[in-house]
């Protein structure tokens, strides 16, 4: 996950947390922990050219593959936008520095993209390709890292991601705007759209894992 990239510029030094980014912490100071690290979130989604650290908004993603047992579904050229405004709860970081748990609060993401879909959107068969927005409402992603030390050339202790899960969880409504669908036949297209606008919720937890 992008934030949890921003733990690899942590610098370790007799369990005191210490970075340009943030305030000193004794790791074990979770309540300054949380601060300093709500304090350093949106520099780091802005960006840090001088420590390597890219802008999380936008995002540009060549290509998404969705592969399930009834729908199978690629984003191409998509750029993603709304990382800027999303805001960290629950953060929570062990004491030995191998894992660290948070909750991403997103007000609004937006997807633009080109898109190929064929199978089944729940009950409803759909395919076509073409252009595709999807913006989503409020959306909450638990993000749950492994973390790995290792020690840098500057002599430091870093850390970095080793592995991450995801459980991502559509709040509000979300609208689907996909062009071309079934080769631009208006009243199929329509019909699903229809049902994936009035059906938000049970359509994210269909495709959301393997697209976050």
């Amino acid at each position: 996950m992008f934030l949890s990239v921003s733990i690899a510029f942590f610098c370790f030094a007799s369990g005191v947390l210490t970075n340009s980014l943030i305030t000193p912490c004794k790791v074990n100071d979770l309540v300054c922990v949380d601060k300093s690290i709500k304090g350093a979130i949106p520099k780091i989604l802005v960006g840090i050219p001088e420590l390597g650290v890219e802008s999380s908004d936008p995002i540009f993603v060549d290509q998404i593959d969705g592969n399930l047992s009834i729908i199978k579904y690629k984003f191409f050229n998509t750029t993603i936008t709304g990382f800027k405004n999303c805001e960290i709860s629950n953060f929570k970081l062990n004491e030995d520095i191998t894992a660290i748990k948070y909750d991403l609060n997103c007000p609004k993401i937006s997807l633009i993209g080109k898109y190929e879909v064929s199978g089944r959107l729940i009950v409803l068969p759909v395919e076509g390709s073409g252009d595709f927005q999807l913006i989503t409402g409020k959306y909450s992603i638990h993000v749950d890292s492994e973390l790995k030390k290792g020690t840098g050339s500057d002599g430091k202790t870093h850390i970095s991601i080793k592995n991450f899960k995801l459980k991502s969880k559509a709040l509000s409504p979300i609208k689907f705007d996909f062009k071309n669908l079934f080769n631009g036949q208006k009243d199929l297209s329509d019909t699903v759209h229809k049902f994936a606008n009035e059906n938000w919720q049970e359509v994210a937890n269909q495709v959301q894992d393997l697209l976050f």
